[in-house]
């Protein structure tokens, strides 16, 4: 060995990739003359396309039947410039964008709810930034894709854009984490895509809004030049407030697609809302009202000691100390409030969910980690949802203690007669935790089980590790049936397992283990309709155990028992309690049935039920050509 080899130290590759995007849009970059550098993970076996492995941006021009050329980040040109300068004119800046915006999303989501975010087996969320010909961008669950639309700005009212100027929707760094939170959402929770009640689609937008305001809060240049302008007060800029602002412009609106203000805090809204944008719209504005209130709250220190204890800031702006700590709280709070939000999803039910049990999950959520609450952040939200008409009906009032998901006596993973074992679980989401190890083997369902099939196949789809789990998850909820709002006469199938770590007010980890089971009751749908096409009738349960086995939350949507199963409970069995709460939850989802098929046109027309076609692509109807979704 030469002297020269020896002293030749390792040069480690790095953890971050630095990426260049437009200010949130290119019209936004051209009037401000300024872009915006997003830090994500570095991914070692990175392929053209971007192509990763969470990530596939597939551009394909299905219009033009063009395939474009595909970025290579690893290029050592790309790579001392922090990617590419984006150009409109440039599909390869296009893929950039759409690719470092969509790992910025996941990896924050990642951070909240502690764990490591996958998809199902070896599958990867496609990109497809230039999809087709439209006014739109939407996310495919059949083709686990993205696909994003361009076209021509209005000839009459573009906005600050040429008339019939090409708009690229991927461009837009509102509309991919929107759409890409969609995708998230339809990982952890499939079945929000059946629409059972007014609230399911309404949810999916709000929270998909909320992630992309909130991402705005990740650029904390943006923040700072904010209160700069605003002195303070940034509910009035509309570069934090506003989403897809060009899009919006371009198509003749005046204004951004979205705002998170503009309304007023009263009940009247919601109440009378029914299309899931306007619907969840009043659920991103009430989170917003909080959090303005929240970080003038934060902020009124530095206030007072800045204007000797008036509080009263002075005309010009402000001194660029106070302009820093300003930012660094407004940064501070927005994290901790979409933290709050993200973190719920873990405690939301499976199925049939409502704004009211949103508010319920975000209260047990957090209550679990923060149970002080010294900023008084659940207090303050919960509050300004009420002003909006959102709360959870049939809670005793609004205090934590109520509004908390309740813990079933004597509910353990461990028992007589069916156990879990959970160490491999634990293993598993230990080694997840590990972001440049390889990820933990577990999987919830086995390779090839449906769990709506009646009778799937088990004994043979899967390693036997995965096998034992499955199975064990499958005869302990058998066994437990009627404790946790199931008939045990019926298939009960698991729809998913995580251990989670997140950091709790001390800044210890609180593991947990989250169960997400549900149960297909052919005998309650209509029995006229072919199985394929009636409307599905599920019941759901969450459960959310300690690594003790010991289950400390239960979020229940029951269906009624069989006869035969209630006459063998005894009267006061927890069960009954589940198949009352499962009638009147069956009433509830029939007369939103018959509500949906007698509002809809088509009905006299067809077969197919009104509920089969209230889903994301009747929300591309007449809106579809105008509003991503």
């Amino acid at each position: 060995m030469t002297i020269a080899t020896r002293n030749t130290p390792y040069v480690r590759a790095p953890d971050r990739r630095r990426l260049r995007a437009f200010a949130f849009d290119p019209m936004t970059s051209r009037l401000s003359g300024r872009y915006l550098t997003l830090d994500v993970p570095f991914e070692h076996d990175l392929q053209p396309g971007p192509c990763g492995e969470l990530v596939q941006v597939v551009d394909f021009d299905a219009t033009r039947d063009t395939w474009y050329q595909p970025l290579v980040l690893d290029d050592l040109a790309v790579l001392a410039q922090d990617g590419l300068l984006p150009m409109e004119s440039d599909p390869r800046t296009h893929q950039q964008i759409v690719y470092a915006v969509a790992m910025s999303v996941i990896e924050r989501f990642e951070r909240f709810v502690g764990r490591r975010f996958r998809w199902r087996g070896e599958q990867k969320l496609r990109l497809v930034p230039h999809a087709f010909e439209g006014r739109n961008a939407f996310f495919d669950p059949g083709r686990r894709a993205v696909l994003f639309g361009y076209y021509k700005a209005d000839r009459r009212d573009p906005g600050p854009n040429l008339p019939g100027q090409v708009i690229f929707t991927c461009l837009s760094s509102d509309i991919v984490a929107h759409e890409v939170t969609h995708a998230i959402v339809h990982r952890i929770r499939p079945y929000f895509m059946e629409p059972t009640n007014p609230d399911v689609l309404a949810w999916h937008e709000a929270f998909a809004d909320l992630v992309a305001l909130f991402q705005h809060f990740v650029h904390r240049d943006v923040v700072v030049r904010a209160v700069t302008a605003t002195s303070g007060d940034i509910g009035k800029s509309e570069a934090i407030v506003d989403l897809a602002r060009e899009f919006g412009q371009s198509t003749g609106q005046g204004a951004a697609l979205r705002s998170a203000i503009g309304t007023p805090r009263t009940p009247d809204r919601f109440q009378t809302a029914t299309e899931p944008h306007e619907r969840g719209a009043c659920f991103v504005a009430a989170v917003f009202d909080a959090y303005l209130d929240l970080h003038q709250a934060a902020i009124a220190d530095l206030l007072r000691i800045a204007t000797g204890g008036t509080g009263v800031l002075p005309a010009g702006r402000l001194h660029p100390d106070l302009v820093d700590r300003v930012a660094a709280e407004a940064v501070r709070m927005a994290d901790r409030l979409l933290g709050m939000v993200v973190r719920a999803f873990d405690y939301l039910p499976v199925v049939d969910v409502t704004f009211g049990d949103v508010v319920r999950a975000v209260v047990t959520a957090d209550r679990a980690l923060f149970p002080d609450d010294t900023d008084n952040l659940r207090g303050t939200l919960v509050e300004a949802l009420r002003r909006r008409g959102i709360y959870p009906p049939r809670v005793t009032s609004l205090a934590d203690s109520a509004l908390s998901w309740p813990s079933p006596d004597g509910l353990h993973l461990h028992g007589p007669g069916t156990s879990i074992d959970l160490q491999g679980w634990i293993l598993s989401a230990t080694m997840d935790l590990d972001p440049g190890g390889a990820a933990g083997p577990t999987r919830s369902v086995p390779p090839g089980v449906d769990p709506d099939d009646p009778a799937p196949s088990v004994t043979s789809a899967a390693p036997d590790e995965d096998e034992s789990m499955y199975g064990q998850v499958v005869a302990w909820a058998r066994e437990h049936a009627a404790d946790i709002g199931f008939d045990r006469r019926y298939r009960i199938a698991l729809r998913g397992v995580h251990v989670a770590y997140r950091r709790a007010a001390d800044r210890q980890p609180r593991p947990e283990i989250i169960l997400v089971l549900t149960q297909r009751r052919r005998d309650l749908e209509d029995q006229s309709l072919d199985e394929n096409r009636r409307p599905v009738f599920r019941a759901g349960t969450t459960l959310i155990a300690g690594v003790d086995g010991r289950v400390e939350f239960m979020v229940a949507k029951p269906l009624p028992l069989t006869p035969e199963t209630l006459a063998g409970l005894p009267p006061e069995h927890a069960g009954r309690r589940h198949h009352e709460a499962g009638e009147e939850r069956l009433r509830a989802l029939c007369d939103w049935i018959e509500q949906v098929e007698q509002s809809d046109a088509l009905s006299a027309w067809t077969d197919e039920p009104a509920l089969n076609r209230l889903d994301f692509a009747a929300l591309h109807g007449d809106e579809a050509g105008r509003t991503p979704s």
